[in-house]
């Protein structure tokens, strides 16, 4: 189960045609009781929310769940006098889940053996991984435009994570845009989605990507070799074909704005030779080219607190921001204009 922050009383509405999305309230039917178990699950954070309190109260307060169901689900004429199981139900009715909701015929390339999107007992829940995938391209993009494309939604609970303790109603604390804007917003990304959808290449090719974007926040050597062998997966031609150079003049056009075209192509060519020596195994070469790309692009630029991390992971760290922005817009591009994507790659 995936909760989304968007609130409200709504009909199911489909985000994706091809891959059976939607979006709707929480399923109470007695066989798939969400609604029911989401109130008990709350209902405990309540009680260690008090607990802590009790040592904490300045900074920890317990939870004013009137001023939830008013300031963040919209709920202005509920009475004040609520017990707290009254509120937490009013709570769970307007919250939105997102999910794939399909029978295996309806699956263009698959059967329930082979479906790369089914949620199976051990393993996680498919949709959370969508809206990874989907957030990673939103925020790491520079805005690329306005409306649907400059907001997404959260996911503020998911069964996906083994919690000892529940925190929505300390996610519901928070403000909000209106629900209808993520909504279009979710609406948008689905029409796209649905038309880079094509052939069973397609569908395969989205879920090695959304796999490999989720849960990836390590910034070490590994991250480095990772998303720059995406971008080259992305951006070269066929292996009979392309070159190992050939991302010197493809990637500098993703690179951030805030360099200079010079310094572009440079960035370009260092993380592609980091690239290769991790794979060869040239450490001490590593280390060289990492040195050198810190004392052109971030000393001067950065305050270092070495009580943090060690220059290495600092090195690292911006290279992982910078890496991750280069591959969002590259997946942003692939999936609104995939000819511009294959134009590039036969560049």
């Amino acid at each position: 189960m995936v909760i989304l922050n968007i609130f409200g009383k709504i009909e199911p509405i489909c985000i994706s045609k091809k891959l059976k999305v939607y979006i709707s309230n929480l399923p109470n039917q007695s066989e798939n009781n969400w609604n029911e178990g989401l109130v008990e699950d709350m209902l405990q954070e309540i009680k260690e929310r008090n607990i802590f309190s009790e040592k904490h109260e300045a900074s920890f307060p317990p939870h004013d769940l009137h001023k939830i169901c008013v300031e963040t689900l919209g709920l202005n004429n509920i009475s004040d006098t609520l017990t707290d199981i009254e509120y937490l139900q009013q709570i769970a009715d307007n919250l939105l889940c997102i999910y794939f909701d399909y029978d295996y015929e309806d699956m263009p390339f698959f059967d329930w053996t082979t479906n790369c999107f089914d949620g199976r007992l051990c393993e996680e829940d498919y949709a959370e991984k969508l809206m990874r995938f989907l957030q990673f391209i939103v925020h790491k993009n520079e805005r690329p435009a306005s409306g649907e494309f400059s907001v997404f939604p959260s996911c503020i609970y998911t069964t996906n994570r083994d919690r000892e303790y529940t925190f929505l109603l300390g996610a519901l604390s928070g403000k909000y845009q209106d629900s209808q804007i993520y909504i279009q917003s979710l609406q948008q990304w689905g029409n796209i989605i649905d038309d880079f959808l094509i052939g069973e290449n397609d569908y395969l090719q989205l879920d090695y990507l959304v796999n490999a974007v989720y849960k990836d926040n390590e910034y070490n050597a590994y991250h480095v070799f990772k998303v720059f062998s995406l971008c080259e997966m992305l951006l070269s031609r066929s292996s009979s074909h392309g070159k190992p150079s050939e991302l010197d003049g493809k990637l500098p056009q993703f690179i951030s704005r805030n360099y200079s075209g010079e310094d572009k192509s440079e960035i370009s060519k260092m993380v592609r030779l980091m690239r290769n020596k991790i794979g060869h195994g040239d450490f001490l070469h590593l280390n060289k080219l990492l040195e050198e790309y810190a004392q052109r692009f971030m000393d001067g630029h950065y305050n270092y607190d070495y009580t943090e991390y060690s220059r290495m992971n600092w090195i690292y760290l911006h290279l992982y921001c910078e890496l991750d922005d280069i591959l969002a817009r590259i997946l942003f591009l692939l999936l609104t204009n995939r000819k511009e994507v294959e134009k590039i790659k036969q560049g």
